[in-house]
């Protein structure tokens, strides 16, 4: 199954893309840990539009707009923030994406990004 995706990607990444629709961005094959005691999903599609998460579940259903900027997810996992409302569509799009596998070097913290409001924050 990582084979398959990563496949995907590379091809993906090859493709020649479309100017990138304002205010839509897509994270692709993170696992998501939406929050509220429900289960995580290995290989997410998370849809972000105007700063509210759209369409959020498995790769497998959700599909990727064209010409949204992608975020690729490979390895890296999603959750809501702490205190943050679960991950769901019609919320404010509040996430940690942070490496799957902690990071144990002195420095490096495993919270890679951080997005409120559908912004990366700096």
């Amino acid at each position: 199954m990582k084979q398959l995706v990563l496949v995907c990607a590379l091809a993906l990444a090859a493709c020649k893309t479309p100017a990138p629709l304002t205010g839509v961005k897509v994270i692709v094959g993170a696992k998501l840990v939406p929050g509220a005691d429900r289960p995580p999903i290995e290989y997410s599609v998370i849809v972000i539009e105007n700063g509210k998460f759209r369409e959020v579940g498995p790769q497998a259903v959700i599909p990727v707009p064209k010409g949204a900027e992608i975020i690729a997810g490979l390895g890296m996992t999603i959750e809501p923030p702490p205190n943050g409302n679960p991950i769901e569509p019609g919320r404010p799009a509040d996430l940690i994406l942070r490496a799957s596998e902690p990071v144990y070097a002195p420095g490096k913290e495993t919270a890679l990004r951080i997005m409120h409001n559908g912004e990366w924050i700096p």
